[in-house]
């Protein structure tokens, strides 16, 4: 019985950890981001975020360019994705409050907040 119930536990833990070692606590930075789609095959551009925000391209109107660090979006036929890296990860969570776009998926990683389309998302690496 002894046995059984070592080796419950030990899978038990062991797919703890594999659960804890599967989700992204790590905020995905812009090198990584860039190499991972890159490498997946995407057309990568980076904007600096004060150019970003004062461009056309921009979306929203709202964006403050002392918050937005960088601006990245790759294309792969009909794969997107838009990364916007904040400074703060409370700068991210006030500005994702008012971002949408319903055509795409979104979320938000620490300083980080993402649109795309699904494949894209795990192809960046989130």
């Amino acid at each position: 019985m002894k046995k059984i119930v070592k080796l419950f536990i030990i899978l038990f833990i062991g797919l703890f950890v594999m659960v804890l070692v599967g989700c992204r606590f790590a905020p995905l930075s812009i090198e990584e981001a860039k190499s991972n789609l890159e490498n997946a095959g995407y057309e990568v551009t980076i904007i600096d975020g004060s150019t970003f925000v004062e461009s056309e391209d921009n979306p929203y109107m709202f964006l403050i360019s002392a918050e937005l660090e960088n601006y990245l979006v790759a294309t792969k036929d009909q794969e997107e994705i838009h990364l916007y890296f904040f400074y703060t990860t409370n700068q991210a969570s006030d500005n994702y409050s008012f971002m949408n776009d319903p055509k795409l998926s979104s979320g938000q990683n620490n300083q980080l907040v993402y649109f795309g389309t699904k494949q894209a998302i795990k192809d960046a690496g989130l």
